[in-house]
């Protein structure tokens, strides 16, 4: 078992107000303005573009927002965006238990963990490096700062979808529908049983984050949108923040997750990290996909995915409509996932994710690349992973903080249908592992 903690950590500064450290103690913590190594967003690539027109990616807000018990336990983190008009945005929900290094380094960072041994400013810098998002507001939350985020709401409508129940007050929350106010929302939100494993009350605490979602509906509120994103100002704080999510629709995913078994956890969870979980308690860990998770975070804040390798920086597009996506017996998801794969195979940055319905879908896969200087390296590198017949070009286009955009073609998406499909002995083949359901820990799951 290692004690050292050995992964190579993209780089964050927090300046931590004296205000804010007291409210450590209050299992509060807010802070504001992170400045970090992921904001520097410039490509990699040489070249003269000087000529090319310019796009810049939408700057979009974002805030980290973590849940904990009474007794400073995590038990949600809530990665929040708003819209570049600065009205609505979305909640991506991560795994308390998720390892900073989605299962990849032979460390394991589970950031509940993080939290409870190295504190505030450590478990930020985690939940960066695990969504290669920077955050503007980062702020733990307790019972009552819950309850008060979300009472404007009104009650929650939640459809829970196990049988919650909190080990030390007893209370429960059965399956089915049921509108919670909002301090039984916190107490729901927060409810631990340190004796089992932890994932297992994810998707009961997602329910209520997904309802908090619902409800805002169409928008509540004051806040009016900005003409253009360079109008809206950086928020001061989680509230200034909440004004904005909740003035228009907030949309709501969480991610999947995959338990890692106990043997594999034994051997790689870090000895200075084994007293968050206590004596008697569950130490048990997830991962999150890397290509799942950077799916999610580049198509809801790609100007804010940060490009720590020292390699192109990637924008994905995929055009196809649903029609076209279902004709062929896949999901976007499937096709998105092993176009990301790929690339993050040839190690470089997968900044942006764009899904652009009905936009034009070339035959071939096409890269348009920024300098046009390595249009033929370009080609000899990826035709590895996209077949010979891709397209290699200059880009019309300069798009900020972007070396390569990847336009996925008709072609990859038969080549993935292809690989979907049924074999003849009735098994399915696809790229790569399932993620699994809160029923049965992988055995050796992997980032």
């Amino acid at each position: 078992m290692s004690a050292i903690r050995s992964r190579r950590k993209r780089g964050t500064w927090m300046a931590l107000a004296a205000s804010a450290l007291a409210l450590i103690a209050a299992a509060a913590l807010s802070v504001v303005g992170i400045s970090t190594l992921a904001d520097s967003r410039a490509g990699q690539m040489a070249g003269d573009h000087s000529d090319l027109p310019v796009q810049r990616l939408a700057y979009t807000p974002t805030a980290l927002v973590g849940t904990v018990d009474e007794d400073r336990r995590l038990t949600t983190v809530a990665v929040l965006t708003l819209e570049p008009d600065g009205t609505g945005g979305s909640i991506v929900e991560v795994a308390a238990s998720a390892d900073a290094n989605s299962g990849n380094s032979g460390v394991l960072e589970p950031l509940n963990a993080v939290l409870s041994v190295n504190g505030a400013e450590a478990f930020a810098v985690d939940a960066e490096a695990l969504t290669g998002v920077s955050f503007d507001v980062v702020e733990l939350v307790d019972q009552e700062r819950f309850a008060q985020m979300v009472s404007r709401l009104g009650d929650l409508p939640v459809n829970m979808p196990i049988n919650l129940y909190d080990k030390s007050s007893g209370e429960q929350w059965p399956v089915g529908e049921t509108l919670m106010p909002s301090a039984v929302a916190a107490r729901a939100v927060t409810a631990v049983d340190p004796q089992i494993d932890d994932w297992l009350f994810e998707p009961g605490r997602a329910a209520i984050w997904q309802a908090v979602a619902k409800r805002v509906g169409a928008g509540i509120g004051s806040a009016v949108p900005v003409a253009s994103d360079a109008d809206l100002p950086r928020p001061a704080d989680l509230d200034s923040f909440l004004d904005r999510l909740f003035a228009g629709p907030v949309q709501y995913r969480a991610l999947s997750i995959k338990p890692l078994d106990d043997d594999r956890v034994a051997e790689e969870l870090p000895l200075d990290l084994a007293p968050a979980f206590g004596a008697g308690s569950k130490d048990s860990v997830v991962v999150h996909d890397r290509a799942e998770t950077l799916i999610a975070m580049g198509a809801v804040a790609p100007a804010r995915v940060g490009a720590p390798l020292e390699a192109p920086s990637f924008r994905v597009v995929m055009g196809f409509t649903d029609a076209e996506i279902q004709a062929a017996g896949v999901t976007s998801s499937d096709v998105l996932t092993t176009a990301v794969n790929r690339l993050l195979f040839s190690k470089v940055n997968v900044v942006s994710v764009a899904q652009i319905p009905g936009s034009t879908v070339p035959d071939h896969t096409t890269f348009s690349v920024l300098d046009a200087s390595t249009v033929d390296g370009v080609r000899e590198e990826y035709e590895k992973g996209f077949g010979t017949e891709i397209v290699v070009e200059p880009a019309q286009t300069a798009i900020d903080g972007i070396d390569i955009e990847l336009t996925l073609a008709r072609d990859f998406l038969q080549e993935v249908s292809l690989s979907m499909a049924p074999d003849v002995t009735g098994s399915t083949q696809n790229d790569g592992t399932e993620p699994t359901t809160p029923t049965t820990p992988a055995s050796d799951a992997d980032g």
